[in-house]
């Protein structure tokens, strides 16, 4: 009958080890007692978490403090001292590396290697030059902060290169945010993209306003250094004649929390948005090919018949999305949400504005954004 593996003690080496197959792994080192024989206890378990098959060494595993436990360590931090934009960023990224590396996420930092970032990195063949660099920045940062508080020794993924970042270049014409509108039929949508293609204001900006920052007296909107981009200073959105009925109707409704609102009463999220966008864009990509209408089964009484129309169009269904969303990637005219903020800085400077105001309504702190009213570049 085989033995059941548990830690044991060996003078010579002064030390705690396991028998794992035909290796003996150190747990943990130190006098006979009660105190290095639960440190060795507690290696053990986390050696034996790992499957038998596993590639990763099983003594790696005992030493020091792993990969996930870093990361939940800075993701503690994170939601203490940062914002929870910045949380919720950091987290997501965080569960996709975790995910793509598996085991070895288990394991001790020192297994970590620079190429497990450039291996996630490529499996995500879809993401742009900028998200794979805010991806680096999000997955070694954890690991500069563990090295300078003395979690760990060294950030075993310093050196990863990081993209090169790609300036985006605005193309968004009013002419082009009027065709936009004309495919939003609903007012909740319709008032977030009327209000920040008035305001100039950044995506985050608008999701966030609250009726508490509204001076309507003053025709503005304040929001305090704590709350605004950079944290230093107050974000005043100067409202327009345009924009001055959205916030007023909006905050007799909404006197608590985010003004902007979706269509079942819930704040608008960032994914949210780009998801609102990418369907617009398959309607100005694919207008000659219309959605599929929906089911209408009422007409069919026989069940068998009316369960086979219905994979029928279904089928149907998805082979028209899958049209519309190739005919919008072909499609030159891509538009984000951030691109009415260029639209905005861009129609006034070619209003007359002087680059210096227009930086000022924008809240733009840098010195040379407005020289070029074809591509503005705001952050």
């Amino acid at each position: 009958m085989a033995r059941r593996p548990q830690p044991f003690y060996r003078t010579a080496r002064k030390a705690f080890y396991c028998q794992l197959g035909t290796n003996q792994v150190k747990l943990a080192a130190g006098p006979n007692d009660a105190a290095t024989e639960a440190l060795a206890w507690a290696a053990f378990h986390k050696v034996m978490v790992a499957p038998p098959d596993s590639s990763v060494d099983p003594a790696v595993l005992a030493v020091g403090m792993s990969v996930v436990e870093v990361f939940d360590k800075f993701l503690d931090w994170c939601q203490k001292h940062r914002s929870l934009r910045i949380y919720e960023w950091s987290r997501g990224h965080a569960q996709s590396f975790i995910k793509h590396t598996g085991l070895l996420a288990r394991s001790a930092v020192a297994v970590l290697k620079p190429f497990h970032v450039q291996e996630w990195l490529d499996s995500k063949p879809t993401w742009g030059a900028n998200q794979r660099r805010g991806a680096v920045v999000a997955v070694t940062r954890p690991f500069n902060w563990a090295t300078k508080l003395g979690y760990v020794a060294a950030n075993p993924v310093r050196g990863v290169e990081r993209p090169q970042a790609e300036r985006r270049v605005s193309k968004l014409t009013p002419d082009d945010f009027r065709v936009l509108l004309s495919h939003v039929k609903n007012e909740p949508f319709r008032d977030l993209l009327t209000f920040a293609y008035e305001c100039g204001v950044r995506p985050q900006e608008a999701r966030q306003i609250e009726a508490r920052h509204c001076r309507l007296d003053l025709g503005r909107v304040e929001i305090p250094p704590a709350e605004a981009k950079g944290k230093r200073r107050w974000r005043i959105i100067d409202l327009s004649d345009a924009a001055r009925d959205c916030p007023a109707r909006l905050a007799a409704t909404q006197p608590i929390g985010p003004l902007f609102r979706n269509t079942d009463g819930q704040p608008w999220k960032a994914q949210a948005v780009v998801c609102r966008f990418q369907r617009l864009l398959v309607k100005l990509g694919a207008p000659e090919l219309p959605a599929i209408k929906r089911f209408q089964g009422r007409a069919i009484k026989d069940p068998a018949a009316r369960a086979a129309a219905k994979a029928a169009h279904q089928v149907l269904k998805a082979e028209n999305r899958n049209q519309r969303g190739a005919l919008a990637r072909e499609n030159p005219r891509r538009f984000a949400m951030y691109d009415i903020r260029h639209c905005f800085a861009t129609r006034k400077l070619k209003e007359g504005h002087d680059p210096i105001t227009v930086a000022a309504l924008a809240f733009q702190e840098c010195s040379t954004p407005c020289g070029d009213t074809d591509g503005f570049t705001c952050c």
